[in-house]
């Protein structure tokens, strides 16, 4: 694993980390950590958090964002699993969280391959 693949896996598993940092807390930003759905946010964030802050000190474990991916395709369709669709915020909140970890998931489980992609178009 080259530098610049790990400087690929820790930039994405920032995001991610970020991403259920935020997850984790938005049930009691909208108002919503009395329902009983709250606990997927708190659960899936942290776990989202675990992975990404274990990926980032070891670049080479593409599994853990591959599970991440899977965690961002969970958040995005919960709404609909929990039936918290009325809830527009929240429901915007899951698509985008979603969507972002499921991206930085991706592009971290594919840093070694995106790095050498980048490396050899700049020659």
């Amino acid at each position: 694993m080259t530098p610049r693949t790990h400087h690929w896996a820790r930039g994405a598993s920032l995001i991610a980390l970020l991403a259920g940092l935020w997850l984790f807390f938005s049930p009691w930003i909208y108002g919503a950590f009395a329902n009983s759905n709250a606990w997927n946010s708190w659960i899936v964030g942290a776990l989202i958090f675990l992975f990404a802050r274990i990926r980032m000190n070891r670049p080479a474990e593409t599994g853990l964002s591959w599970l991440n991916s899977i965690l961002g395709i969970w958040i995005f369709i919960s709404p609909w699993v929990y039936g918290y669709t009325a809830n527009s915020g929240r429901v915007v909140n899951s698509l985008l969280v979603g969507l972002i970890v499921f991206c930085a998931g991706i592009a971290g489980a594919n840093s070694e391959r995106m790095s050498h992609d980048r490396t050899s178009t700049s020659m």
